[in-house]
């Protein structure tokens, strides 16, 4: 009996490092927090899996009084291995319809310096987050829109 204790505890803290929620994430421009809008997510273990989508009807426009060029900071909690995103000018879209640029961040956090804003234009921004615990892994995306102003 005393033998099985330990495994015992190490399942029971598996599970419970396994049931914690989606990590999240943050993103801050100039030191301010971006207001978001969450827009899917997706969970999974090795038997079985749920996605859900949003489809938000509005996203918050954050304005940003800053120099170019504009530098996005990311924060994602326990457990995110990989921020993705892409930017989308929503003033003059793309001919493809795809984004302006795409970046990837390794680990839970980072920045990125967004080439393609300029300003006085509204850009679209989707974050896409990884993550995994022991037994589940998933995804989370968030949209935002910026418009950069100069100072």
């Amino acid at each position: 009996m005393r033998s099985r204790l330990p495994l015992g505890v190490l399942l029971v803290a598996i599970l419970l490092a396994s049931c914690g929620g989606r990590p999240g994430v943050t993103v801050s421009i100039g030191g301010d927090v971006v207001p978001m809008a969450l827009g899917s997510t997706s969970e999974g273990t090795a038997c079985s899996s749920s996605i859900g989508d949003y489809f938000p009807g509005t996203l918050p426009l954050t304005i940003v009084r800053a120099a170019l060029p504009l530098t996005l900071e990311f924060e994602a909690g326990q457990g995110a291995s990989e921020i993705r995103g892409a930017i989308y000018d929503v003033d003059a879209p793309a001919a493809s319809g795809g984004p302006n640029e795409e970046f990837n961040v390794a680990g839970r956090s980072g920045s990125y310096v967004a080439r393609s804003v300029t300003a006085g234009r509204t850009y679209r921004v989707l974050v896409n987050v990884r993550w995994s615990f022991v037994v589940t892994h998933g995804e989370e995306t968030h949209l935002f829109e910026v418009r950069l102003e100069p100072r």
